[in-house]
């Protein structure tokens, strides 16, 4: 769910040019997560009050009280439990497996990534297009991409380790860290429609962060397909890449 809420107040804020320079949509995405769709409007729009955010300060044109007001009803009415579960049943169903293979092997983030990606091209392909036929991604698939990696890892390490997203990392963000044994993993996700990029923003993480290896996790929406480089060698150590393909070729009738 959290994800959808964040993409959703993304593009809000955008639609209206209010100027998120605190990951104040992450913020906001985090408490509805934490107090559940069945909280009150009232109880989200108090708990939105106690948030330590410069929104307000950058988007000064707003009255802080009343726009939380109704950000917590349009948030309440957009998304219901019932949505909520049916969105993410299919791509739930396989957290208890991976979660049990996970556990059984040499826990390592090389294994998590397999799962994820294992369980994305079986189950969540279509979360990121609005017509694959025609080729038409929906809007921001990368923070889809993130989401899903978010809530994948987190029900799949659970107590054992720790899941962050958008971790603050110098003058940028980066999309995911994972830490189980005491090691921050650094992770960025990239949607490939042609050139690798991503390669040289996660440099500048691994840098700041002191990391010798990163993980570059590239969803493949890709029609005509060039080879890409299972390891990527930087001046601050090695990247690693991973393909989840989610534009498949139809499988042949015969």
């Amino acid at each position: 769910m959290i994800f959808s809420v964040q993409r959703f107040l993304e593009d809000h804020f955008e639609r209206r040019g209010l100027a998120d320079v605190d990951q104040y949509a992450i913020r906001v995405a985090n408490v509805f997560e934490r107090l559940g769709p069945r909280a009150s409007e009232g109880t989200l729009a108090r708990e939105l009050g106690r948030l330590h955010t410069v929104f307000f300060r950058r988007n000064h044109d707003l009255d802080r009280k009343e726009f939380e007001t109704r950000l917590a009803a349009t948030l309440r009415r957009r998304f219901q439990k019932k949505k909520n579960e049916a969105s993410f049943k299919g791509f739930a169903r396989g957290l208890a497996p991976a979660r049990a293979r996970f556990r059984v092997r040499r826990r390592s983030i090389a294994a998590l990534l397999s799962e994820f990606k294992r369980a994305v091209e079986a189950r969540s392909v279509d979360a990121f297009w609005d017509s694959r036929k025609k080729h038409h991604l929906r809007s921001r698939p990368e923070k889809i991409a993130q989401g899903l990696l978010a809530v994948f890892a987190k029900g799949v390490v659970g107590s054992d380790g720790l899941v962050l997203r958008e971790v603050a990392s110098g003058i940028g963000f980066v999309d995911v860290g994972v830490s189980f044994g005491g090691v921050l993993h650094l992770i960025e996700l990239k949607i490939l429609k042609g050139r690798l990029t991503g390669a040289n923003q996660l440099v500048t993480y691994m840098r700041t962060e002191g990391r010798g290896t990163g993980w570059l996790v590239l969803i493949d929406a890709r029609r005509n397909r060039q080879p890409v480089p299972v390891r990527i060698d930087t001046p601050a150590g090695p990247i690693k890449t991973l393909i989840v393909d989610v534009n498949p070729a139809a499988p042949h009738v015969t």
